[in-house]
Parts: structure tokens; sequence; C-alpha cells
């Protein structure tokens, strides 16, 4: 796994945004789609209510609301 340059990825967005600015770029674009629903992603994982919630650092209070 390589490495991150986040300070360099951070000075690229900012020269994307000035060459969009400037006409010269389109700027990219991401859309997201509505996520499934817990059930279905437990289910899908074939996890159990609790291991769910211990996945996702919750209670099992919280999964089961």
């Amino acid at each position: 796994m390589s490495k991150r340059d986040i300070g360099q990825e951070i000075l690229e967005g900012i020269r994307d945004i000035k060459a969009y600015r400037a006409g010269e770029k389109p700027l990219r674009s991401h859309t997201f789609t509505e996520p499934a629903p817990p059930q279905v992603i437990r289910a899908k994982l074939k996890l159990s209510q609790s291991a769910f919630a211990g996945l996702m650092g919750v209670s099992l209070r919280t999964v089961q609301d």
C-alpha cells in the first residue's frame, strides 16, 4: 500500500479549483447512492445484531433502533 501525501493532494485540489474558475477544466464530481438498510448489510455479512454492533462500534440498542 502506498503512502498518501495529503499536503500534495490538497495543493492539487486548490490548483483544480483555480483552473475551474479560469474556465480551463471542469471539476470532478461524485454521485452517491442511498446506502442499503442495516438489515440488508447484516444479512449479506451473515452477522447477528450483536456482532454487527461490535463491528460498527455502537451499542446493540443503536442497531436495534
